[in-house]
C-alpha cells in the first residue's frame, strides 16, 4: 500500500486521537480492577466472618489519602449508615496480578479520617500509617497532628515518626487474589484495656508472643497490644478481639478501637508489644 503526502495530515489526526484516548482507557481499566478487588475483599470478609455480615451488598465511597501515596480509604455504608472501611495501597512495582494490597480494614460505625472528626482547616492533609495515622495541619509556627480515628488534636510539640508501613514487605500484606482462610474471635464485644490492667506491670518485661502463640490464646485470657506513638509521647493500649489469616500465611490482628480494627500482624509486632493476662513477667 502506498501512502501519499495528501493522506499524511489525516494519519496525524488519527494518531493524535489514539494517543489522547490511551490514558482514558488505561484509567478506566485501572478503576475497574480497583473496584473489583474491593468487592472481592468485602465479599471474603462478609462470607467468612459473621462480624462483617453487614458488608453484604453495601455501598462504597473512595477517598485518596495524601498526594502521591498510592493509598485509598474505602468507606463502606449500608442504608446510609457507616459499617466499616478498608485502607488499600498500590504496590507500584509489583506484577499486575498483585497490584493492590490491603493495609488495614475495620468494622463498625467509626472509621479512619471520618469527616465528622476532620479538622476544619482546609489545608489538613490525611497521612496514613496504621495506628499513627493523622491529619497534618500546616501552620507557620509548627505543624499540628490530629488523630485520624478520634479527631483529638495533639500538642504542637508532638512530631510524627518515620512511616512504618512503607518498610513492610509485600508478602506480609493481603494481596490481590488472596482469600480469608482462617478466623478466630478472642473477645467478641468492645473491651476497654483499662478494665484489666495486668499488662501495666508487664510493660518493661520480655513479652514476645509469636503468631502461633497468639492464635492459640483462649478468650478467658485477654490479650492487650500496647503501641508507643509519636516518639513515645503517647502509649496506646488495645484489647485484641479477633485474628484473621489470609491464604494460610498472611496474619492480621483485630483490636478494639471504637469498633474492630485489623492491621497486619507483622506491623503490630513491629510497632508494639502483646501482653497476655496472667502471664508471668520475665
Amino acid at each position: 500500500m502506498f501512502v501519499t503526502r495528501r493522506f499524511l495530515p489525516l494519519l496525524g489526526v488519527l494518531l493524535s486521537f489514539a494517543l489522547l484516548a490511551w490514558p482514558v482507557h488505561a484509567e478506566e481499566s485501572w478503576d475497574k480492577e480497583f473496584h473489583a478487588q474491593i468487592q472481592t475483599w468485602m465479599n471474603e470478609l462478609a462470607n467468612r466472618d459473621p462480624q462483617f455480615k453487614e458488608w453484604q451488598k453495601a455501598d462504597t465511597e473512595v477517598q485518596t489519602l495524601g498526594p502521591n501515596q498510592h493509598q485509598w480509604l474505602v468507606s463502606i455504608k449500608k442504608t446510609d449508615r457507616q459499617v466499616g472501611y478498608l485502607v488499600v495501597g498500590e504496590a507500584v512495582e509489583a506484577p499486575a496480578q498483585e497490584k493492590f494490597v490491603l493495609l488495614e480494614y475495620g468494622v463498625g460505625e467509626y472509621i479512619l479520617f471520618d469527616d465528622a472528626f476532620a479538622p476544619r482547616e482546609i489545608a489538613a492533609e490525611p497521612v496514613y500509617d496504621g495506628f499513627a495515622s493523622y491529619w497534618l495541619i500546616a501552620r507557620q509556627s509548627s505543624p499540628q497532628l490530629v488523630n485520624a480515628k478520634t479527631g483529638e488534636a495533639y500538642p504542637a510539640s508532638f512530631a510524627a515518626n518515620e512511616p512504618v508501613f512503607r518498610s513492610l514487605a509485600a508478602q506480609n500484606l493481603v494481596q490481590t487474589g488472596q482469600r480469608l482462610t482462617g478466623t478466630r474471635i478472642l473477645q467478641g464485644t468492645q473491651k476497654d484495656p483499662f478494665d484489666q490492667i495486668g499488662w501495666v506491670s508487664q510493660l518493661y518485661g520480655d513479652s514476645a508472643i509469636s503468631w502461633p502463640q497468639l492464635w492459640q490464646q483462649q478468650s478467658d485470657a485477654p490479650v492487650t497490644l500496647t503501641v508507643p506513638l509519636y516518639h513515645s509521647q503517647v502509649l496506646a493500649p488495645f484489647v485484641v478481639g479477633s485474628l484473621h489469616l489470609w491464604n494460610d500465611q498472611n496474619a492480621y490482628v483485630g483490636v478494639w478501637d471504637e469498633g474492630l480494627r485489623f492491621v497486619p500482624y507483622a506491623y503490630a509486632d513491629k510497632v508494639g508489644k502483646f501482653y497476655v493476662a496472667g502471664q508471668p513477667q520475665s
